[in-house]
């Protein structure tokens, strides 16, 4: 079956109009999209670059809307609308009635009530679309076809992304912005680069889970999710996990097949012995 990206547009590369939006979803959640638009007028204003507009003024209604429109393509909220038109040019875009009612997800709703500071924001939201978006998922697949085919250069163009997408990706309609929005979520995408980031990042993730659990989690569960919002290899992921056990920070537990077959997890295999569990000590989840 073949993908596609509409023609859609957020200001990713404005954290702060993504964190008003996400609030405005969040404080209308159940509500109707004409209720969310009323709640965000006068909340953003026109940036220097946007359509020759000066900066400071309010920003539009159709922008806010087309904007809450491209939310709604990256899965970050639900409404009995349509996702997508067809128009007579011939460019598939997103198209919601102001009449529908909205549902947000529940990690967008949880993503900003914890996200004390903008950067944090704007690296949750990353994580929140490379788990949850089907469209995000899709791309950064893909994204990394063309890197292991070595046919991208190292700052593709949207034209470019554009045309190799269709040749080698199985796309049948690839849409600009739309693709240029979707490569930042690939290019931001969390850096894991020592073993105690590592340790930061399955604390954050899993540190409830793991006081629920006498400390344990299963140990593919979380390699599986950081496939998904970060480039980390699996030797990488590895070498830090005995970095952590050497430094007391963690233990991995050795699990029997069978006993992994009977309770649906997978065994992850370092240096030739097979791990199903890490148990997060008590002082790395308190930090």
């Amino acid at each position: 079956m073949s993908k596609i990206i509409p023609v859609f547009h957020i200001p990713k590369e404005y954290p702060e109009d993504m964190k008003i939006l996400a609030e405005g979803l969040v404080a209308n959640n159940g509500q109707t999209l004409k209720a969310t638009l009323s709640w965000l007028e006068g909340k953003l204003v026109a940036h220097p670059r946007h359509k020759g507009k000066p900066a400071g003024i309010p920003m539009s209604t159709t922008t806010i809307k087309n904007y809450l429109a491209g939310f709604y393509v990256l899965d970050f909220y639900k409404a009995d609308g349509q996702i997508y038109s067809e128009t007579k040019t011939g460019k598939t875009r997103p198209s919601i009635s102001v009449k529908s009612k909205i549902q947000v997800v529940t990690p967008l709703e949880i993503l900003f009530n914890q996200s004390d500071n903008l950067e944090r924001f704007n690296e949750n939201l990353t994580e929140i679309g490379c788990q949850y978006s089907q469209l995000v998922k899709d791309y950064n697949q893909a994204r990394s076809i063309l890197d292991e085919k070595e046919c991208l250069p190292e700052n593709p163009t949207p034209a470019q992304l554009q045309e190799l997408l269709v040749q080698h990706c199985g796309y049948s309609f690839v849409g600009q912005p739309g693709v240029g929005y979707l490569d930042r979520f690939y290019r931001d995408k969390i850096s894991i680069d020592s073993y105690l980031n590592l340790l930061d990042f399955i604390v954050k993730n899993y540190g409830d889970q793991a006081q629920k659990s006498l400390g344990l989690v299963p140990l593919a569960q979380i390699f599986t999710y950081i496939k998904q919002v970060s480039d980390y290899t699996e030797d990488e992921f590895k070498k830090h996990l005995i970095q952590l056990q050497l430094t007391h920070r963690i233990e991995l537990r050795t699990t029997k097949s069978q006993f992994a077959r009977n309770i649906g997890i997978d065994l992850v295999d370092i240096r030739g012995v097979n791990y199903g569990f890490i148990k997060i000590l008590e002082p790395a989840i308190a930090v």
